[in-house]
C-alpha cells in the first residue's frame, strides 16, 4: 500500500537459511506470477479502457492540491495535468483536473490500497471518464480503473509501464496500440520536449565509471522500518550527486523500480552507499525482493548479482513542511485504542452483514490476524453502514459499482492523523474502512475455490494486512504477496513474513507517544478471537423493577461449555467484571438479569468458554441506566470529544454548533441507533470559548452546553 503526502512541486541477522529457501520458491514460482492479478486488481485490457473512456490523452501532473468534500468525510486530490496529445475525445484546454481519491490536507491523510496516487511530474497516458456527480466541473476527470487507467511513463528510459504491463518503448510500442484502438492518429496539443528530445551527450561519456557492486549486507532485511542496507564496491561517486539505488518496486511484483527519498541516505562514498529500504519513494511504490541497482551521477548503472530478500514491509506515510523546514521523510503510523475498548471495532453494511458466508470469512480473517499478533480488532453488529467516510466509523461494506473503480475486488482506507511538537512528527491510524465488490464470483469458504472463482477469505486476510499497516511483497508464499489470482488459496499467515510483520507493528503500538492519543491494548492470547458465527447480545433496563434483562441468541454452541455475563462502566477491556453465569445448553437462546444495574451507562458482554480451553468474547451490549442523560464529554473539551445519547429508533442526530452571541459556527449528523448509547465525535473546527449545541432528530430535541479549550499544539 503506498502512503503518499500530497506534495507541492519540488540488519537482520539468521536469516541466511531462510533466505536460500525463499529463493528458490521465487525461482519456482516466478512463471505462475504472470497469471495472477496485481494486488486485488483484475485486469482491464487496453481495450476495454480506451472504449470505456470519454478522453485519453498523454500529460503530465503540474501541480495538485487535497481537499475535503462538501460534507468533510472524504479527502480527493485534484491533479493539474498539462496536455502533450489526444488519443480520443476533446480537452477544453491545454490542462485538464484529474480527481483521485485520498490526499493530505494538514495532518490528516487519507490513503486507499489498490488505487491510484499521482505524483507531481510523472508523465503518462490517462484514460479518463467524467468526474462523478457532485465533484464534477466542465474540465474534471477521473481515471477509468484507477490504477489501470494510468500507464505511467519511464521517461528516461522512453518506456511505460501499467499495473499488468510493460511497454519497452513508448513511441515504438504503445503509440501504435492506442491509435489502432482510437481508429484516428494521435493529436499533438503540446510538444512533449523530454519525451521526444535527444538527451545530450556528456562530454564525459567516453569516460564513465561504471560502477561495480562487490557486495552488499544483509543479505535479507525489513523494509519501511529504517534497516539500512550497505552496498560495497566502486565507481559510486565521491558523492551522491544525482546518483541513487532503486529497488524492485513489490507493488507490481519487481517490474519496474523505486528510489528511496533523499532523507533515507545514510552516507555514500565512491566504495560505500549505506541506505534506508523503503516502502514510500520518492515516485510511491514499496521496495521487494529481487536485485536492486545503483546508478551513479554520469549515469551508469549496476545491478547487484543476487536478489535481497524483503522479509516484511512496514507502511509508511510521507510528510514535508517547507514553513517546519521539515524535508520529505517518511514515517511509521501506530495503532490506537481508537474504540476506548482496546483498538478498533469494524461495523458492517447491511448487505455485507446479510451475506452470512462472506460476514464469517471476513471474521475468520480477523481471527487469523488477532491471534497470530494479538493485534485488537473487534466487530459490532447491526449497524448497517450505509457508506465509506472520516467519521470515526470502521465500516466494512460491499460497495456499488459507482463507489469501487472498475475490476478492483476490493480496497482498504487508512485515515491518519498526525501531530508535531518541533519537528518531531507522529502519525497514527484514525480510523479504517473496507470495500468489497459484490460482483466478482466469489468462493466465500469454507469450501476450496473453483479455477474461476476468487477466494475471499483470501482477500479479506490479505487487506486486512494492509489495515495492520503492512505492504505488499514479492513471497508467493506470503500473505502480503502483491498478486492474487482466480483459485488462489492463501488463507493462512506465513510466520517468517507476515506475523513477523504484525508482531513488528504490535510493538511500536505498546510504545508510548508524544501525540498523547491512547495505546493499543493488545488482546489475550487465549482470548483472541471472536465468535466466527453471530452472537446477538441485547440489553434492556427494566423500570418496574430495576433490573436489566439481557438476551442472546447463539447460532453454533459447538464446544461451548458456559456464558459468563461481565458488565463494565467504562468499556475497557481490564475493567469487567462477572456478574453471573450461564450453563450452555444447546437451546439457542439465553437469558440473564442484571438485579442492580448501574444508574448510567453499563457495557455488557459474554466470556465464552470453550471445552478446547479457549475464550472467545461476544459483541457488547450498552444499556441506558435509569439516570443515564444525554451529554458531551468531557466538558470542557479538546476537538475529540464523547457523546451519551439514548434513542428508541434509527434516527439521524444534527448538532448544531453557535457561540453565546447566536453566531453560527458548523454542524454535524450522525446516525444513532438503539443499540448504542456512547458515540466518538470530532467537532468542527471550534476557538476557545463556550458554545450551545442544539441537537435535534426526528423525535427530539435539546441543547448542550460545551466549554471549548484549546487543542494540543501542532
Amino acid at each position: 500500500m503506498k502512503h503518499l503526502s500530497s506534495r507541492t512541486l519540488p540488519g537482520v541477522t539468521g536469516f541466511k537459511k531462510l533466505f536460500c529457501l525463499l529463493t528458490l520458491w521465487l525461482m519456482a514460482s516466478a512463471g505462475a506470477w504472470a497469471q495472477q492479478d496485481n494486488a486485488t486488481l483484475v485486469p482491464l485490457s487496453l481495450e476495454e479502457r480506451m472504449s470505456a473512456s470519454d478522453l485519453v490523452l498523454e500529460g503530465k501532473v503540474i501541480s495538485q492540491k487535497s481537499f475535503w468534500d462538501a460534507r468533510h468525510e472524504n479527502i480527493y486530490t485534484v491533479n493539474q495535468v498539462q496536455v502533450y496529445k489526444l488519443f480520443k475525445g476533446q480537452a477544453a484546454g491545454s490542462t485538464v483536473e484529474v480527481l483521485t481519491e485520498g490526499g493530505r490536507v494538514g495532518l490528516r491523510m487519507h490513503v486507499y490500497s489498490a488505487t491510484l496516487q499521482l505524483l507531481p511530474q510523472q508523465q503518462g497516458v490517462f484514460f479518463l471518464q467524467q468526474a462523478p456527480k457532485g465533484k464534477e466541473t466542465a474540465n474534471r476527470y477521473q481515471a477509468y480503473g484507477s490504477m489501470q487507467g494510468f500507464i505511467h511513463y519511464k521517461v528516461d528510459q522512453k518506456s511505460a509501464r501499467d499495473p499488468f504491463g510493460r511497454y519497452a518503448s513508448i513511441q515504438g510500442d504503445l503509440y501504435p496500440n492506442l491509435t489502432r484502438l482510437s481508429g484516428v492518429p494521435f493529436k499533438t496539443i503540446n510538444p512533449n520536449h523530454e519525451l521526444e528530445g535527444t538527451p545530450k551527450v556528456p562530454e564525459r561519456q567516453l569516460r564513465r565509471a561504471v560502477p561495480e557492486i562487490s557486495d552488499f549486507t544483509p543479505k535479507s532485511l525489513r523494509a519501511g522500518t529504517a534497516d539500512v542496507l550497505t552496498i560495497t564496491g566502486n565507481n559510486f561517486g565521491a558523492t551522491r550527486g544525482s546518483g541513487y539505488v532503486e529497488f524492485p518496486d513489490a507493488d507490481d511484483g519487481g517490474k519496474s523500480f523505486i528510489k528511496p527519498l533523499d532523507t533515507d541516505y545514510i552516507s555514500w562514498s565512491n566504495t560505500q552507499i549505506k541506505v534506508k529500504v523503503p516502502t514510500y519513494g520518492i515516485d510511491g511504490g514499496t521496495a521487494g525482493t529481487g536485485k536492486f541497482r545503483v546508478v551513479n551521477s554520469d549515469p551508469s548503472t549496476s545491478t547487484a548479482a543476487s536478489d535481497l530478500l524483503i522479509i516484511f514491509a512496514y507502511s509508511n506515510v510521507g510528510y514535508d513542511d517547507d514553513e517546519r523546514g521539515i524535508p520529505l521523510t517518511s514515517y511509521g503510523p501506530e495503532h490506537i485504542n481508537q474504540n476506548t475498548k482496546g483498538g478498533y471495532t469494524f461495523q458492517f453494511g447491511a448487505s455485507f452483514e446479510a451475506n452470512k458466508p462472506a460476514l464469517y470469512a471476513f471474521k475468520r480473517s480477523m481471527n487469523e490476524w488477532s491471534c497470530s499478533t494479538l493485534i485488537n480488532w473487534d466487530t459490532q453488529s447491526g449497524s448497517n453502514i450505509a457508506r465509506t467516510a472520516d467519521d470515526n466509523l470502521n465500516s466494512v461494506r460491499f460497495s456499488n459499482t459507482a463507489e469501487l473503480p472498475a475490476n478492483v475486488l476490493g480496497r482498504t482506507i487508512s485515515r491518519y492523523a498526525g501531530c508535531i511538537i518541533g519537528k518531531d512528527v507522529n502519525f497514527w491510524v484514525e480510523e479504517i474502512d473496507m470495500e468489497f465488490s459484490p460482483s466478482f464470483a466469489w468462493q466465500y469458504g469454507p469450501d476450496q475455490p473453483t479455477n474461476v472463482q476468487y477466494d475471499f477469505e483470501s482477500v479479506t486476510l490479505h487487506e486486512l494486512g494492509h489495515a495492520h499497516q503492512l505492504s505488499h511483497l514479492i513471497l508467493p508464499r506470503a500473505v502480503m504477496h502483491y498478486a492474487v489470482g482466480r483459485g488462489q488459496v492463501s488463507r493462512t499467515l506465513s510466520q517468517a513474513n507476515d506475523i513477523a510483520g504484525g508482531k513488528y507493528v504490535m510493538n511500536l503500538n505498546a510504545s508510548a507517544q508524544f501525540c498523547e492519543e491512547p495505546i493499543m491494548i493488545p488482546k489475550q492470547q487465549n482470548a483472541c478471537s471472536i465468535p466466527v458465527e453471530t452472537i446477538v447480545l441485547q440489553g434492556t433496563y427494566q423500570t418496574g423493577t430495576n433490573t436489566v434483562l439481557l438476551q442472546w441468541e447463539v447460532e453454533n454452541e459447538e464446544n461451548v461449555l458456559t456464558y459468563v455475563v461481565e458488565r463494565s462502566a467504562t468499556g475497557n477491556p481490564d475493567s469487567y467484571v462477572e456478574i453471573g453465569r450461564v450453563t450452555a445448553a444447546n437451546r439457542g437462546t439465553y437469558q440473564f438479569t442484571d438485579p442492580n444495574p448501574l444508574p448510567t451507562l453499563a457495557y455488557y458482554r459474554l466470556r465464552i468458554l470453550k471445552s478446547n480451553n479457549t475464550v472467545e468474547f461476544s459483541e457488547l451490549a450498552q444499556v441506558a441506566g435509569p439516570e443515564f442523560t444525554n451529554l458531551i464529554f468531557p466538558n470542557p473539551g479538546v476537538k475529540d470529544v464523547n457523546l451519551n445519547f439514548n434513542t428508541a429508533q434509527r434516527d439521524q442526530l444534527k448538532l448544531e454548533f453557535f457561540d453565546t452571541a447566536g453566531r453560527f459556527f458548523g454542524a454535524l449528523t450522525i446516525d444513532v441507533v438503539p443499540e448504542v448509547k456512547s458515540y466518538s465525535l470530532q467537532l468542527p473546527d471550534l476557538a476557545p470559548g463556550y458554545y450551545i449545541i442544539r441537537w435535534t432528530t426526528g423525535s427530539q430535541n435539546g441543547t448542550f452546553r460545551f466549554l471549548k479549550i484549546a487543542d494540543r499544539p501542532q
